[in-house]
């Protein structure tokens, strides 16, 4: 029997949210496939055909909550009619709230990503995109519309929105105010500080100015580097290493 996309799809939901109940409860390392397979009620080695390891379940709910983000966005009927600003705090916002439920393991996520850089990059590529896909869209919106100039370096700027709400999303994990207080002041204060950026073209010029700075000081180094590299009466003088000592 032909299982339909919306079948596993719900089959692919149910182990995001298993693992999300078991990785919080025993942690990423003593959480087992296992496990997750039978508290989502599917057979042992069904898991395998939705998630190969352990790893990609854990990044996999990461991009499951971005699409849950995207998708609320595009539920707001006037959110393409929100200021730049407000359209960014209600994104930013928008995933702390799907992340509310999923708190602990949201810890699970940094602590293995701190230990394992390489692996959670490659994990969260997907992740990534789709904030970068989001981000763009509304910045291309309001170059149009005339509420921002063109950025300079306009291509840098989702990573740099990406590295803003990681940060705001680190800062909430520890915040231990009432209702999280301290991350709403924050959320706040910042969102107000990325738009005022974006509508004068602060961060781009800011990149345009150590652009500047490094070709026409460094790169002018770099030219002299060249020609003391090349000079082989200079290159014949330097000192055998470590003193030439056996």
């Amino acid at each position: 029997m032909k299982i339909s996309k919306k079948v596993k799809e719900q089959t692919r939901i149910r182990l995001l949210e298993a693992a999300v109940d078991v990785i919080s409860e025993k942690g990423f390392e003593k959480a087992s496939m296992r496990e997750i397979s039978r508290r989502a009620d599917v057979a042992d080695a069904t898991i395998y055909n939705y998630f190969s390891t352990k790893e990609k379940l854990l990044y996999g709910y990461c991009e499951h909550v971005q699409q849950q983000v995207m998708d609320e966005l595009m539920s707001i009927e006037d959110f393409h009619e929100y200021s730049l600003r407000d359209q960014l705090h209600q994104m930013t916002e928008t995933k702390l709230t799907k992340w509310l439920p999923a708190r602990e393991f949201l810890t699970e996520v940094f602590s293995y990503t701190f230990a394992s850089p390489a692996t959670g990059n490659e994990l969260l590529s997907e992740t990534k995109n789709l904030s970068k896909r989001m981000f763009t869209d509304l910045l291309d919106a309001s170059i149009e519309a005339g509420e921002i100039p063109e950025q300079p370096y306009q291509d840098l700027l989702p990573r740099l929105f990406w590295d803003y709400e990681t940060a705001i999303l680190a800062y909430w994990l520890k915040d231990t105010s009432d209702e999280f207080a301290n991350t709403t002041k924050l959320l706040d204060q910042s969102s107000e500080i990325v738009g005022q950026l974006l509508i004068g073209g602060v961060v781009g010029k800011t990149l345009d100015m150590f652009s500047f700075l490094f070709r026409t000081h460094v790169l002018q180094h770099m030219n002299s580097l060249e020609n003391l590299f090349a000079d082989p009466e200079i290159m014949a003088a330097k000192r055998k290493f470590m003193g030439g000592e056996a």
